[in-house]
């Protein structure tokens, strides 16, 4: 049977990793950039090359709102696990 106290140090534990691995995800999901070119024929213009995220553009925002909320969560849920350990005065 486990103690009050570890049932906060459990869940302050499970919250902390699931904020850090949601961030470590959605910072590598936007910041990996993809390049594609366009090669012209000989003589008939320029080659192009665009660099976008991989998600695209509209997906990085998307990720990384999604991700935010998700790590504001979690550290709501942190601060009340760790204040739920203090004593009352009373």
């Amino acid at each position: 049977m486990t103690s009050g106290t570890e049932r906060v140090v459990e869940r302050v534990v499970g919250w902390s990793t699931v904020a850090v691995i949601v961030a470590v995800t959605v910072l590598w999901l936007v910041m990996v950039q993809v390049t594609s070119c366009s090669d012209a024929a000989p003589g008939q213009g320029t080659s192009t090359c665009e660099t976008e995220p991989v998600l695209g553009v509209a997906g990085s925002w998307i990720a990384g709102a999604a991700g935010a909320a998700v790590v504001a969560l979690a550290v709501w849920q942190v601060v009340r696990a760790a204040r739920s350990a203090e004593p009352v005065d009373g």
